[in-house]
């Protein structure tokens, strides 16, 4: 196992590289956009973002998040509901994983979706 020392330089590491790589797509969300990203991450990992956090991390840090995302009338430890708030949602990742999403975006708005190119080494 790891010690502590080296658990916080390993995590520190990663959250540097996410950061320098991922920061100018998030500084450039919007509040609703960002509160979708916690969402989806919830989805896909079966964490909230305050437990990921809180996690990798330390209790104190995602304190610390918890209430900026407040002062955004936002919550971290939100859970992805599939069947209740996040319906919507769920209805559109349907029609993207069945590759009919693009078409119905082109049919709203008469343009193509742009893509935001995610680094290979996270793919």
């Amino acid at each position: 196992g790891f010690s502590r020392i080296q658990k916080e330089k390993y995590v520190n590491s990663w959250q540097n590289n996410l950061l320098k790589d991922f920061e100018p797509i998030i500084r450039g969300m919007t509040v609703s956009q960002g509160e979708l990203l916690v969402r989806l991450v919830d989805r896909e990992i079966g964490k909230s973002s305050y437990d990921i956090v809180k996690d990798y991390k330390n209790g104190i840090a995602a304190s610390f998040w918890q209430g900026v995302a407040k002062l955004f009338k936002q919550d971290l430890k939100a859970h992805y509901d599939p069947e209740g708030v996040d319906a919507p949602t769920e209805e559109l990742i349907r029609k993207w994983e069945d590759g009919e999403f693009e078409y119905l975006y082109f049919s709203i708005f008469g343009e193509m979706p742009q893509r935001t190119e995610v680094p290979s080494k996270y793919r």
